[in-house]
């Protein structure tokens, strides 16, 4: 990818912490974005939504009680198919297991780890608008397949699991029963 490739692309970002905010614009900046615009509530980012189009969003997990899953559902849901389609890159310091699993069930595209760097935005950012997953529409869940899966040799893959798995309070999936030799 290079920085021709984004130049025509508009960029909504929301977050309440300024400096992050700043930090992601400038990195966004660096690498041609055409249009890049800041709010600090789901309020704010709703009614940018509703006057402009934008190719992706940027959201971060909002300290305050305004969370920014609530504008990830709000999009999801939306009677726009276009807006509806829209990716969705969760900005957060929270990566825990749960976390993760909230976002993703919620329709988030990517998840970005914070510290940020130059590096990884773009990787998101690239995945997210150059390499979507099929869009899911049903009853219980809108949004990206969540069913991707990289293995090792970077080969995306990806497998329907058959059984159920419960997750209870902690960070890690539960491990497989070990085979034992007689």
């Amino acid at each position: 990818m290079t920085e021709e490739t984004f130049h025509n692309k508009k960029i909504l970002i929301l977050d309440d912490d300024r400096y992050m905010a700043g930090i992601l614009r400038s990195i966004l900046e660096i690498f041609n974005i055409g249009h890049i615009s800041l709010t600090a509530s789901t309020d704010e980012a709703i009614k940018s939504l509703q006057n402009r189009t934008f190719d992706c969003v940027f959201v971060d997990n909002l300290i305050s009680a305004d969370n920014g899953m609530n504008l990830v559902e709000y999009v999801r849901k939306s009677q726009d198919d276009q807006k509806r389609k829209i990716p969705i890159i969760l900005c957060t310091a929270f990566t825990g297991l749960r976390s993760i699993l909230t976002a993703r069930d919620t329709g988030v595209t990517e998840v970005l780890a914070k510290p940020i760097s130059p590096e990884q935005v773009m990787s998101k950012l690239g995945n997210a608008l150059f390499n979507p997953r099929p869009f899911i529409f049903c009853d219980v869940y809108t949004g990206p397949d969540r069913r991707r899966r990289i293995n090792r040799d970077g080969d995306v893959k990806e497998k329907r699991r058959t059984e159920e798995v419960i997750l209870e309070d902690t960070e890690k999936p539960p491990l497989p029963p070990q085979e034992t030799t007689p």
